[in-house]
């Protein structure tokens, strides 16, 4: 038997490396729990009649308050929790049948760790889009999207445009009276017109008002001796047409849409302003195939004034938001239909509704592969896969242009195409439709504090 003093020493070496491994353990059983809790929201929205169940293990711990909407339901094993009882328990079933909040406190040791507001709201009823559609930031003139400095003949470095007041967003639509229409004009008119030795009148729309400012054009002279010299005003400028996208949603009852489920951007990757900007129907004539690496993307033509469908209020990270001028139909949807709520979105089967040529709104069959449980709004919440041959065949998968297409799954609006995998084609985001909903209310909200 060895001496005692060796039996000691041989314990101080076991006992490190036995907490060592107690504390392993205890992390690998603590571990996905604490990231099961982080991964839920601070606010839930839930539709009544949704069911939503979680299950901890201690020494995690649900606590529920005795007063609370019929349908939260705690269970300790077979051990039933129901309302009018407060207390601890394992597990948690959510079946509110009816409008109210209520709350979820997540406990560790008796600690809260996270509280979860739960709120049950019969969710808004939207007819989906699909619609093909053309985005002008306005019905005429350029939109000024950047200054940059010139020199003179002299050599000082100048601001024309800036200096006398021109703002990034400005419309501007006439030069001396002249009307502008097509961003090729500018260059036209200004040359000519600022031959003349005199400062300029740019009538410019801003907030809504129409107001006249004058520039004074930097003479520059480019070639040799001789040539004509050439007259800048210091402006970048933009053509009112954004691209072509799709429609998401309409309601009905008040004429508001949704689209393009991101936000729209310019020169230089700056938000484009929006303000006084349109939609109109637009006609795909065409489809350039996407390819690993290349983007594809749908050609599609539009008029301008004579198509317009809608005003544009306002342009955000969530896409476009406004107001229909004329009434519009889903072939698929004549009715409306229900928005899911995040919680109810799932992997698997869907469709989404777009327009591959002419008009015409068609429907295909996609597969939800991804669900990301966001606790805030953001453009990127599902990842999907286009499954449908059809597209396949036709698009080579997702294209630009289908940005807004509308998601649909089990009978409801769950989401909208927002962006596609740069290397592979037949995979992209998609935005919730629940966050395209809040992102409006939070857009109309502000019109009316403002009015």
């Amino acid at each position: 038997m060895p001496p005692r003093w060796k039996q000691k020493k041989k314990l101080r070496k076991v006992i490190p490396f036995l907490c060592l491994l107690l504390l392993s353990g205890a992390c690998c059983y603590l571990l996905p729990q604490f990231l099961e809790v982080n991964r839920l929201p601070t606010d839930l929205r839930l539709a009544p009649g949704e069911e939503f169940h979680l299950a901890l293990r201690q020494p995690f711990r649900f606590y529920l308050p005795a007063k609370r909407p019929d349908g939260i339901i705690g269970f300790n094993g077979a051990e039933v929790l129901e309302k009018g009882s407060s207390g601890y328990c394992s597990a948690v079933t959510v079946r509110a049948e009816k409008e109210g909040v209520s709350f979820l406190d997540l406990r560790f040791m008796g600690v809260t760790i996270r509280r979860v507001n739960l709120e049950f709201v019969r969710m808004p009823r939207v007819v989906p889009g699909g619609h093909a559609i053309g985005v002008l930031s306005a019905e005429e003139g350029v939109v000024v999207v950047g200054h940059f400095p010139v020199r003179d003949e002299e050599g000082r470095e100048c601001w024309p445009a800036r200096e006398a007041g021109i703002r990034i967003g400005d419309l501007i639509v006439a030069i001396n009276d002249h009307p502008l229409r097509r961003i090729d004009e500018v260059d036209f008119l200004l040359q000519n017109l600022a031959a003349q030795g005199k400062p300029l009148t740019l009538t410019i729309i801003r907030g809504g008002a129409r107001r006249k400012i004058p520039v004074s054009p930097v003479k520059r002279q480019e070639g040799a001796e001789g040539e004509k010299p050439l007259y800048l005003l210091g402006l970048y400028v933009e053509d009112p047409a954004a691209g072509v996208g799709t429609l998401t949603y309409f309601r009905p009852e008040t004429g508001r849409f949704g689209g393009l489920g991101h936000r729209v951007l310019g020169f230089g990757n700056r938000p484009l302003p929006l303000g006084q900007g349109k939609i109109v129907a637009a006609r795909i004539t065409g489809i350039n195939q996407g390819n690993r690496g290349e983007p594809g993307e749908k050609i599609g033509i539009f008029s301008g004034r004579e198509d317009v469908i809608g005003d544009i209020r306002a342009n955000t990270e969530l896409g476009i938001f406004g107001i229909l001028k004329r009434e519009l139909k889903n072939p698929y949807y004549p009715l409306a239909i229900p928005v899911a709520t995040t919680f109810e979105v799932t992997t698997g089967p869907a469709e989404i509704m777009t327009v591959i040529s002419g008009r015409e709104i068609r429907r295909f069959a996609i597969e939800i592969q991804r669900v990301y449980r966001q606790k805030t709004l953001r453009d990127k919440g599902l990842v999907i896969r286009v499954t449908d041959p059809v597209l396949l065949a036709e698009a080579g998968g997702i294209v630009q242009g289908m940005s807004g297409s509308p998601i649909i799954q089990n009978g409801k609006m769950v989401g909208a195409v927002t962006h596609v995998f740069v290397n592979d084609p037949t995979r992209g985001y998609g935005v919730f439709a629940e966050w395209m909903l809040q992102m409006e209310e939070t857009v109309w909200a502000g019109e009316k504090k403002a009015s």
